[in-house]
């Protein structure tokens, strides 16, 4: 037999062989493996067509890009050479890849001019063309269902250490601002659409002891948004499936081995964990038709590229509906009404407020804090216990006096700084509440509370745990979550000084509110998935 003939029958069995190991291992529920040798294979993403898988290849320090063909198993080169080539994905038509690319060993003192941007590169190879540029890191792009834009995570424009995602016109080459997660310990990644173009899904990460968590938007409406994930689970790399039912994700829940594929049904929100074998699996991306997904797994000690048949996943049961309270008030003092060193409650259950030291009225109705403080006996009326409640004060500050203030402060036997609405040496307004071992849970702007005007100043813990601040019924994006505490009755709501009558507050309050539930303002942001759905 001549020697072409026999190496094209190798070929055949080898392909063979290899469908047969692949059926074997998907009818067990397990990937079959795709890649191998030196380095690490990540972030894979399925070609249009279905022929063909692009990915990064780590090694010495540095990362390129190959495209793998399924027919063959060949592998060919897309983008070599020294720096980091990261996070690549298809065009709609498939003639092209999109991804991440910088210096990592370089830096903004070496003068070098820009950071980690977008770049463009023909799916057959050739010469990759620059979409972005700044000393930014732009990041995880992928492609708007039409193939006009390119949606990706950045950096840009943002003044601390916030996220954002954007939308690159590939037409004019203007960039604008899809979403912004406003302030400190952020991170949102990952952008994904439904089918339709419609919607958005990405993985946001709201503080440093957040977890990771998936969140569902409107395309026309980026505010109008959901968080999919349930609590207590880490996820992140959501990947919309090409029937529009569910988002694939990298997922860890508390009793898991390591690292999963998750996929979360969103219709009901019920989630299956795929069957990846042994070590953590991470990276899922569907292929066209919807029936396979491509993964990163380690279990043979480096990552290496998996494809799995997603066959009939075993749903668990869809998680319950909290429904969320209206707001119910079990405190409201009016301050413009103080006499003889009290301070009526209007809320109707009888909670005034006794004055120590001097609080007087203003013209406008408000009393001048900075000689005095104002305290509400403790009652059941504000054992919260793990119940939704809310903190809401109306207050103006002439100047910031650089230094912490506390506006209202809720002391409760189970923690002294139970719950506190408060302004920080640089002026940025906080509320916070607390986990069960008493750990600070707080949420804030990203900006310093105005000045020289009445501001509004709204807390949430809702029955989630989750902590939120609104500032003139603009919600703040940096919120904490794990604010599980259960509050007992309290010893006293403090008004004006910490509990201690230390770090008094020097402008003036013109309400405090304090009740159960949640108030309408934050209620218009708390939308299910099904309601940014609009199923």
């Amino acid at each position: 037999m001549w020697w072409p003939d026999i190496l094209e029958r190798k070929r055949t069995v080898g392909r063979m062989t290899g469908w047969l190991v692949l059926a074997a291992l998907t009818a067990a529920g397990q990937g079959a493996q795709l890649t191998q040798g030196p380095g690490a294979d990540t972030e894979a993403a399925w070609s249009p067509d279905g022929q063909r898988i692009v990915f990064q290849r780590e090694q010495n320090g540095e990362a390129d890009l190959v495209v793998l063909d399924l027919g063959t198993g060949r592998e060919q080169p897309l983008v070599t050479g020294p720096g980091d080539a990261r996070y690549p994905a298809w065009s709609p038509d498939g003639q092209s890849v999109v991804y991440s690319f910088g210096h990592i060993t370089t830096t903004a003192h070496q003068g070098i001019p820009n950071g980690y941007n977008l770049f463009s590169v023909p799916a057959t190879g050739g010469e990759p063309r620059r979409l972005t540029s700044g000393q930014v890191r732009d990041y995880t792009p992928v492609f708007s269902p039409d193939g006009k834009e390119v949606f990706f995570a950045t950096t840009r424009e943002l003044s601390q250490n916030d996220a954002a995602l954007a939308a690159l016109n590939l037409a004019t080459g203007e960039i604008r601002s899809l979403v912004r997660f406003g302030g400190t310990n952020m991170g949102a990644v990952s952008p994904t659409f439904s089918p339709d173009g419609r919607f958005f899904a990405c993985a946001v990460e709201t503080s440093l002891r957040a977890n990771w968590r998936i969140v569902i938007g409107r395309c026309a409406a980026p505010a109008v948004r959901a968080t999919a994930s349930p609590d207590g689970a880490a996820m992140y790399a959501p990947r919309w499936s090409p029937d529009g039912a569910m988002l694939a994700c990298t997922g860890y829940r508390v009793g898991d081995p390591g690292w999963g594929i998750y996929l979360l049904r969103l219709a009901d929100g019920a989630m299956a964990r795929l069957d990846t074998g042994p070590g953590n699996a991470r990276s899922p991306n569907w292929s066209p038709d919807g029936k396979e997904l491509v993964y990163e797994g380690n279990g043979t000690g480096s990552y290496r590229l998996y494809r799995l048949a997603v066959g009939q996943p075993v749903f668990g049961p869809a998680p319950e509906v909290v429904p969320v309270e209206p707001a119910n008030p079990c405190l409201n003092l009016d301050f413009a009404a103080t006499k003889d060193g009290q301070i009526p409650d209007r809320s109707g259950h009888g909670h005034p407020a006794a004055i120590s030291g001097t609080l007087p009225v203003s013209p406008d109705g408000g009393i001048q804090c900075g000689e005095g403080y104002a305290q509400v006996a403790g009652h059941p009326d504000f054992a919260f216990g793990l119940g939704a409640f809310y903190v809401r004060a109306e207050v103006f500050l002439e100047q910031h006096p650089k230094r912490l203030q506390l506006v209202v402060v809720g002391d409760y036997p189970e923690h002294h700084l139970g719950w506190q609405i408060f302004i920080n040496a640089e002026g940025r307004p906080f509320f916070n509440s607390r986990t069960p071992d008493g750990t600070f849970v707080g949420a804030s702007t990203g900006k310093p509370l105005p000045t020289g005007k009445r501001v509004t100043l709204i807390g949430v813990r809702d029955a989630k745990g989750e902590v939120s601040l609104l500032v003139d019924g603009v919600l703040a994006s940096s919120r904490g979550t794990g604010a599980t505490m259960a509050y007992g009755t309290p010893t006293q709501i403090r008004v004006g000084s910490q509990f201690s009558g230390s770090d008094r507050f020097t402008g003036r309050i013109y309400r405090l509110e304090v009740g159960r539930g949640v108030p309408e303002e934050r209620r218009q942001s708390m939308l299910t998935v099904a309601e940014v759905l609009g199923q």
